[in-house]
């Protein structure tokens, strides 16, 4: 591994040498490589993750070049897994990366995830991030979750010692129910990269156990207006009719990649 690349992280008292070898030796599995996906995987890679999986059954559409950034123009029609696998083994040579090139469900998720110490759910329908969040706790693994609407983001962790937290605590819509596409409600460009970001941060909170995780909170900031508040979820009620996450969002209760 070439050191200097990471220079700047190399002089901070809270990473330094032993944490970038832990952030060197860490396997992480993006599932989702889309507007949320996109940054996370960027920004995981610079901060020097040296195992990346990459798992989406979606290829680059020209229509979604702005937000996910990783493509090109040229890319499109391939898979998004390739393409971006290809992105990160030329900007980041430290870092290795697996595509897997089709759709999480019930069927793959367990086999892939052991292979990780750490899933990010940056998915855009409710199947993905049920299937995602139950293969998860089964294995005992942390989860780092985002989704954003418009301009509006929500982040969180599920993560062994919160009392088996899952994405069923936050929402109680059943597992067929669909997403609002982008292309009809709109996506903050903007918010995708900070929401993404603010994930991949979280990642590597986990990694080196650094403080002030998201385990048992949510993250619930409007990126344009900067607002936000936290949410404890250890206070979250019992009946699926009172559940805050539910509630937080009158007219959007699902929100998107």
């Amino acid at each position: 591994m070439d050191s200097r690349f990471y220079n700047d992280h190399l002089q901070l008292p809270f990473i330094g040498k032993p944490g970038l070898d832990r952030l060197q030796a860490a396997r992480v599995l993006v599932v989702g490589a889309g507007g949320l996906g996109c940054p996370v995987i960027a920004a995981l890679a610079a901060s020097g993750i040296g195992q990346l999986g990459i798992f989406d059954g979606d290829k680059v559409e020209h229509k979604n070049l702005a937000r996910q950034y990783l493509y090109t123009p040229a890319q499109v029609g391939a898979w998004k897994t390739a393409a971006a696998c290809e992105h990160v083994q030329t900007r980041y040579p430290n870092t290795t990366c697996q595509a897997y090139p089709f759709f999480v469900d019930d069927s793959n998720a367990p086999a892939i995830f052991a292979d990780y110490d750490l899933i990010v759910d940056a998915t855009d329908n409710f199947p993905s991030r049920l299937c995602i969040g139950h293969a998860s706790a089964e294995l005992d693994k942390p989860v780092v979750y985002g989704a954003i609407f418009r301009s509006e983001i929500q982040i969180t962790v599920f993560e062994k010692g919160m009392s088996h937290r899952t994405i069923d605590d936050l929402f109680t819509l059943p597992a067929h129910t669909a997403s609002t596409p982008c292309a009809v409600s709109g996506t903050y460009v903007i918010g995708s990269m900070v929401a993404g970001t603010l994930m991949a941060n979280e990642v590597i909170k986990i990694l080196l156990d650094l403080p002030g995780k998201l385990t048992g909170r949510l993250l619930l900031c409007d990126v344009l207006s900067l607002q936000q508040r936290v949410i404890h979820l250890s206070g979250l009620p019992t009946q699926p009719s009172e559940r805050i996450a539910e509630s937080h969002s009158e007219t959007h209760p699902i929100l998107q990649e």
